[in-house]
């Protein structure tokens, strides 16, 4: 029933839009990988990467 309503050149577009903020964040991740001369990307390096991109995931909220 959803296939009717969600069609194909939304489709598309969504996947591309996908496919190139993936590709330009995985290039950040690597970017901070090979800054730090290692080998294995971190958690971290993704945290930065997506920071980079403007999505963060963790918020820090002051309790005080």
């Amino acid at each position: 029933m959803w296939r009717k309503a969600y069609q194909w050149p939304y489709l598309r577009s969504d996947t591309r839009f996908l496919k190139i903020f993936l590709d330009d964040f995985m290039r950040d991740a690597i970017k901070y990988t090979e800054d730090t001369r290692r080998e294995t990307i971190t958690a971290m390096d993704v945290i930065y990467a997506l920071k980079c991109r403007g999505c963060t995931i963790i918020q820090y909220v002051d309790l005080v």
